[in-house]
């Protein structure tokens, strides 16, 4: 059996491939994460 350095896979929902994130970019998923819990609000019939 080989030791071999475990492969680092990383996710993100940015993939600019950078450390880190810029303002403008976490401002703008934001954004995204509003609109569509909105649309979705507005999909869902009223509970009454």
């Amino acid at each position: 059996m080989e030791n071999r350095e475990p492969v680092k896979r990383v996710c993100s929902v940015f993939k600019g491939g950078e450390s880190t994130t810029s303002k403008a970019q976490f401002t703008q998923k934001w954004i995204e994460l509003i609109n569509r819990m909105e649309r979705n609000k507005a999909a869902t019939p009223a509970q009454q």
